[in-house]
């Protein structure tokens, strides 16, 4: 009999957010004598985090790349690449498995040369190529030129990609009717978190002024602004603040965003924490979280806050709306300046100030609703976003692409 399917990762960056939460999932926890995974990874850039010690106690290897960066970089981007086809060559797997943009580019690329003029297009010795969709930069990151042509470059690798993975099913319907990837090559396989410690969290007390805090990177695509801007308009307008804010991420933004907050002398209703890695503690403190993203896949802070007990206020884009709305009530659009509560959160226009604001003053004035959408969205997200679904769904998936049953047997 075989031995195990050999996996090659490559992931940009395992900087502070749902990717490298995922990545490192599933290459310390899949069962090694069925795979066996080396993880490549990029650096991450400065003030991002680093999440590379959760791939510490696993059996992978793992491979640093330093030339492997987020930034666009000509020069670097082309040595990553060198490096890359040298790796694929030198380690030969069954599957090369790509997360992040810059990685699903120069990953597969070097995948598609290693089966087109390496040892790859040899009977049987063929790489499968995998890229997972956490979300996409096609829309909010880029100029229209720039993300035109970068959907240029994912519409051809993806016809050249044996299996295309979106975290959502909105996120597929998204790059599907783009042009990416061909339909039957398509799947959905949600997230999938360790929730254990979140989901035995005891609700949120409730005193006033309500706790709602924003985690995550401060950068442009998250509209960190957005939260700010609300609590501290809701704090000037009223004699008793229903709500103070806290902000738990850093990131290229932070400066700015305390400037503004001194600016308007909001310092008592605004806090920045910078990164903490106790979010059992974190969550504890808060009573609401607020999504305020331009674009997402599923964010994973939505679902820790959920796994908590604690409701949450989100922008309606990528999958969020799949998280917190069954997939029968679609809900209609909603007006500016408005909000929708749904089966498990409220949701919010992009970009929409006073949607916030309405949405806030709502959860602080409505104890029972807190209540219901914090109950609601825990038991969704713990029976949904378990890890231990995510280790079947991929082990099943990465069987069957390298032409192997549940039992190893080649087919």
């Amino acid at each position: 009999m075989r031995g195990p399917i050999k996996i090659l990762r490559i992931v940009t960056r395992l900087n502070i957010g749902g990717p490298a939460i995922h990545v490192s999932i599933l290459s310390t926890k899949l069962d090694p004598k069925r795979f066996s995974t080396t993880v490549v990874a990029g650096t991450p850039s400065p003030g991002e985090g680093d999440l590379s010690e959760l791939l510490n106690g696993g059996e992978a290897t793992v491979v640093r790349l330093p030339t492997l960066r987020q930034p666009l970089a000509p020069i670097a981007d082309l040595r990553a690449l060198r490096d890359l086809i040298r790796l694929v060559w030198r380690e030969r797997p069954e599957l090369i498995h790509t997360h992040m943009a810059k990685a699903g580019t120069l990953g597969r690329a070097a995948g598609i040369l290693y089966n087109g003029a390496g040892p790859g297009r040899r009977a049987g010795k063929r790489a499968r190529l995998i890229h997972t969709f956490h979300g996409h930069v096609l829309e909010g990151y880029f100029s229209a030129r720039r993300s035109q042509f970068f959907l240029s470059i994912e519409r051809w690798l993806g016809r050249r990609t044996d299996c295309v993975i979106a975290v959502s099913a909105r996120v597929q319907q998204d790059l599907l009717a783009r042009g990416i990837g061909r339909p039957e090559a398509w799947r959905v396989i949600p997230l999938g978190l360790d929730l254990t410690a979140l989901a035995a969290l005891a609700p949120a007390t409730g005193a006033r002024p309500l706790r709602c805090g924003l985690i995550g990177r401060l950068v442009p695509i998250k509209h960190p602004e957005l939260f700010i801007d609300a609590i501290g308009k809701l704090a000037s307008s009223q004699a008793e603040p229903p709500v103070t804010g806290l902000v738990v991420g850093d990131g290229p933004l932070r400066a700015s965003l305390e400037e503004r907050v001194r600016t308007n002398n909001w310092e008592t209703s605004v806090r920045f924490t910078g990164w903490r890695r106790d979010l059992v503690n974190v969550h504890r403190d808060l009573d609401i979280v607020c999504v305020t993203s331009w674009n997402e896949g599923t964010p994973v802070a939505m679902i820790e806050a959920m796994a908590a007990g604690r409701p949450v206020i989100a922008t309606d884009v990528g999958g969020v709306r799949d998280v917190l709305q069954d997939a029968n009530n679609a809900g209609a659009e909603i007006p500016a300046g408005a909000y929708q509560v749904t089966d498990r959160g409220i949701l919010i226009r992009a970009g929409d100030g006073d949607g916030l604001i309405s949405a806030l003053q709502r959860l602080a004035d409505d104890k029972d609703l807190r209540i219901r959408l914090g109950e609601a969205g825990r038991r969704h997200v713990v029976s949904r976003f378990a890890y231990q679904r995510l280790l079947t769904d991929m082990a099943g998936l990465y069987e069957e692409l390298a032409g192997k049953d549940t039992d190893g047997r080649n087919n």
